[in-house]
């Protein structure tokens, strides 16, 4: 039982002191302290008077709306999911917050809520202040799974926190979070496979790798993006080429997603403000994005369970590539390019 835990969480919430409590309880201050750490629990005369202080009710104290089991938090994200890609982000954050208020301390439901509607918004059609509103309970969610956390969701929910504040270019506050997470782990997914092969057969180890080598792929796809980009930035222009090559052969290698192979040398054209072959690239990209992503025809991947994509995914993707044009820096170069113009004018929505 995590009571003591409860009051602890609950009292900081209400704004009250150990002390406070004590005095409202009838009791001392170290009593309060005591049951904050488990060493003892409160009488149970005084639970009704302690939860009525706390503005909660008896199952909040006990935990009783604590304890989400996994698989639970596995078939309400596959619900919260499926909701999100149909476009609806309104019912899908409602949803959230929702299932949020009834287990607030439930920090794996906090985690997953956060990352499945977190990349909902990069594809939502919405304005931009429905878009920072809901950025901000995103990161609300996570910095409460990374302060509270068990260590794995809580070494998630730093680094989603480290991308979201980087995105938002408060860079100080991305490098705080980054020096929370510890710089050298032990890749365990090898020794795991060898001991899921043994429990449970062959087919978990194997969909368990390929999950693994599909995280590890998209996590070098974007190594080399940024590789890309920072070689160009600091003159080694060569050198961005070499690397924008080998992007484009790897990733078709490893299975992932085909538009990705012309992004490399779109970053290199805007970088260098080509405009004729930003715009050729853009167009291209744009193709390729509205092309379904065929995940299980890969050797590497075939096991992993997909859902059927749906031609509104792709469509929902165009749109958020086309709002990162409209609204990066980075193509400012290209403001009133006719020709741009017209290839986006094919895509926009409405």
């Amino acid at each position: 039982m995590k009571i003591g835990e409860q009051i602890k969480n609950y009292r900081k919430d209400a704004g009250l002191t150990q002390e406070q409590v004590a005095t409202c309880l009838g009791v001392s201050a170290p009593a309060v302290n005591k049951w904050e750490r488990g060493a003892t629990y409160p009488d149970i005369t005084l639970l009704p008077a302690l939860a009525r202080l706390l503005q909660i009710d008896m199952n909040e104290l006990f935990s009783f709306r604590e304890e989400l089991t996994e698989l639970e938090i596995a078939r309400f994200t596959e619900k919260l999911s499926e909701i999100a890609m149909e476009g609806n982000v309104t019912a899908a954050f409602e949803m959230a917050e929702k299932k949020i208020q009834e287990y607030p301390h439930c920090d794996l439901l906090l985690y997953m809520a956060a990352t499945i509607l977190n990349s909902t918004l990069s594809l939502a059609v919405i304005d931009e202040t429905q878009r920072e509103n809901y950025s901000r309970q995103v990161i609300g969610w996570l910095e409460r799974a990374a302060d509270n956390g068990e260590e794995k969701v809580r070494m998630s929910a730093l680094f989603m926190l480290a991308a979201k504040y980087s995105q938002m270019k408060e860079y100080e506050k991305a490098g705080l979070l980054l020096d929370r997470i510890p710089d050298t782990t032990i890749d365990t997914a090898v020794l795991r496979a060898e001991i899921l092969a043994q429990q449970e057969g062959g087919d978990a180890a194997l969909t368990f790798l390929e999950g693994n080598l599909l995280q590890t792929a998209t996590r070098l796809q974007n190594c080399l993006y940024k590789l890309i980009e920072l070689e160009e930035q600091t003159g080694n222009h060569q050198k961005a080429d070499e690397i924008a090559q080998i992007a484009e052969q790897l990733i078709p290698l490893l299975g992932l997603w085909n538009y990705g192979t012309v992004v490399p040398h779109l970053i290199l054209a805007v970088s260098r403000e080509d405009a004729e072959q930003s715009v050729a690239l853009i167009r291209t990209v744009l193709q390729e994005a509205q092309k379904h992503w065929h995940m299980e025809e890969s050797p590497l991947y075939y096991r992993i369970p997909v859902k059927k994509q749906t031609e509104d995914v792709g469509s929902k993707f165009v749109q958020a590539i086309i709002r990162e044009i409209d609204n990066t820096e980075g193509y400012d170069f290209l403001k009133g390019n006719e020709e741009l113009e017209q290839v986006l004018a094919e895509y926009r929505e409405g």
